[in-house]
């Protein structure tokens, strides 16, 4: 079974740490300083990285044997009867897993134990069973969720899925919880059916046995949504932090060990600056973008439950289908504001960015090496990589000669980027106007995600849909003396769960493009020069002193930080 991913992150930084903290004597006496200095740092954030999961629900719904299977800790109480009489805390590195009492089985004293924990809990994990909500259950969800507003960090779980016809069944489970979760959708809770116990028992089986009932548990499943989760939740970003200072400062003590001399440390010293501020800039942008696309995803939930809505006894086909055709150009025009709020922000963000830049070069450090020789050096010159031998380019006047080319700029945005090869021509007037032009612009114009989708089978499937409905509701209406009230009232909520899922499709794919779209923009901006700084900075490094048996192992520690958060960024 993949574990949580935030577990497994956690303890490869764990373990990087540990290794980082094993380094007692490296360099001079301010190298040496400076390691404390950061050791102190690394254990400080380690004690800020924690994450706290609730497991909620109904009694006996095996919300301790969910915890148990995560865990792999046998030794944690699970059956049939109350085995949680109060909230007991699993520490599982740094996730907290809290199992607590049952709620609302006529237990006061258990309810607001449970209740009391939900406030403090980062993540809930409401658990029920294949019998689904009672009416009494159904009724304090809603309030715990809705009323209460807990629903924005809540995952549901249907748990026991052995206890009937698993095939049969399945879809009846879902839509059954989902006429009480209504608005929100499967997606939105990251509804999983699993049997924890299932899973537990495969431990203990031969291996082609053993994966067939994993499988049959869905557990897998479930770790993949709880990941997606974590990280939709943001929870991730709190492992971010440590691994951008590990990385910012490894490269800092290379660069102290393989100077080759004053001159070199200060450009060293220049470059690592820049990399930092482009770290923090591209963690500005992404935040933001991903808000921006948030916010859209949200506002098309909205007309989601508004045409959803509009499905009801006494309603009205062509008002139906007319406010269909509305929101459909709704979208559209949410799609292009939220074009242009990008835009605005990555405009305004790389300006940022710029000035930090211009005011890194008027530091002591830049300008001491500019007064030398005369020598104009700015990070904003055209450059072109591909034309200088960097094996002649070791340290000394060489370096301070080639200022000019290695102190790169931003990597301009073109439609075929080579690597970043090409910089930023000078930042002033028309010339910086244009790069933040091309660059501002990459989410406008040719950019439509919503013509991307207009086409697409998921607006015809939500359009399709709809046609169903004209034809189900006048039935229904006809015979509705036919019909009970719980009957009506259900296929009512069915109709709109199906509409619901429909936009979804629609928002995911909207997502889907926004984020390849951005991930392109990531790469041929912050990535590309970022790979620039790199390749710099071990152009002008001592080569001799690169062998030294602490910096290849700092190089090495260095890569190991890299690989974690490329891990972190894979994660769909």
């Amino acid at each position: 079974m993949d574990t949580i991913i935030f577990k497994k992150t956690e303890e490869q930084i764990k373990k990087l740490i540990e290794k980082i903290n094993k380094i007692d004597s490296i360099g001079d006496e301010e190298c040496i300083k400076k390691l404390e200095e950061f050791k102190n740092e690394l254990t400080d954030l380690g004690k800020k990285i924690k994450l706290d999961i609730a497991f909620v629900g109904q009694y006996s719904a095996g919300k301790s044997t969910i915890i148990s299977a995560i865990t792999g800790n046998i030794d944690i109480k699970i059956g049939q009867d109350i085995t949680t009489d109060k909230t007991k805390e699993y520490p599982w590195g740094n996730i907290l897993l809290v199992d607590t009492p049952g709620i609302y089985a006529g237990r006061p004293e258990h309810d607001k134990i449970s209740l009391e924990y939900m406030n403090k809990a980062d993540l809930l994990v409401y658990v029920i069973t294949t019998q689904g909500f009672s009416s009494e259950t159904a009724k304090n969800f809603r309030k715990l969720a809705f009323e209460e507003s807990r629903i924005d960090k809540m995952m549901l779980v249907i748990n026991k899925s052995s206890q009937g016809d698993k095939e049969i069944a399945m879809n009846s489970w879902i839509s059954d919880a989902l006429m009480v979760t209504e608005p929100k959708t499967s997606n939105d809770l990251y509804l999983t059916v699993i049997d924890a116990k299932d899973y537990i028992d495969s431990i203990e089986l031969e291996e082609e046995e053993r994966n067939e009932l994993i499988k049959y548990s869905g557990f897998d499943n479930f770790i993949e949504n709880l990941n997606k989760f974590i990280k939709e939740k943001g929870f991730l970003g709190r492992l971010i932090t440590p691994l951008n200072l590990i990385e910012t400062s490894l490269n800092k003590f290379i660069n102290l060990l393989t100077a080759g001399n004053e001159d070199t440390k200060n450009l060293l010293e220049l470059l690592n600056r820049k990399h930092f501020r482009l770290i923090k800039s591209e963690k500005n942008v992404t935040d933001a973008v991903n808000g921006f696309i948030d916010k859209l995803s949200s506002n098309i939930k909205n007309e989601s439950n508004k045409i959803a809505n509009l499905i009801e006894k006494d309603g009205d086909i062509e008002i139906l289908n007319s406010e269909y055709k509305n929101s459909i150009e709704e979208i559209k025009r949410l799609s292009d504001d939220t074009n242009r709020n990008i835009e605005s922000y990555i405009e305004t963000e790389f300006s940022q960015l710029q000035s930090e830049l211009d005011i890194l070069m008027k530091s002591e450090v830049a300008q001491t090496l500019i007064s030398k020789q005369n020598i104009k050096a700015s990070f904003n010159t055209d450059i072109d990589l591909s034309g200088i031998d960097t094996k002649r380019i070791n340290s000394g006047i060489d370096i301070l000669n080639n200022i000019s080319k290695f102190a790169e700029g931003f990597a301009t945005n073109k439609e075929s980027v080579k690597l970043g090869l090409e910089g930023l021509k000078k930042v002033s007037g028309s010339d910086a106007h244009k790069f933040i032009y091309k660059v501002g612009k990459f989410f406008g114009h040719k950019f439509k995600p919503y013509e991307a989708v207009k086409y697409s089978d998921k607006i015809a499937k939500v359009g399709s849909i709809l046609g169903k409905v004209a034809i189900v509701l006048p039935f229904l209406v006809a015979g509705y003396e036919e019909y009970s009230e719980i009957k009506y009232s259900k296929k009512i909520k069915e109709e709109r769960q199906i509409v619901r899922q429909s936009f979804d499709d629609v928002v995911n794919e909207i997502n889907s493009i926004y984020h390849e779209q951005f991930e392109k923009l990531v790469l041929e901006s912050y990535r590309s020069e970022l790979t620039n700084i790199e390749k710099i900075s071990k152009s002008i490094r001592d080569k001799k002193k690169l062998k030294d048996e602490n910096v290849l192992y700092l190089e090495e520690l260095l890569s190991n930080c890299k690989s974690i958060l490329e891990q972190i960024n894979s994660i769909s």
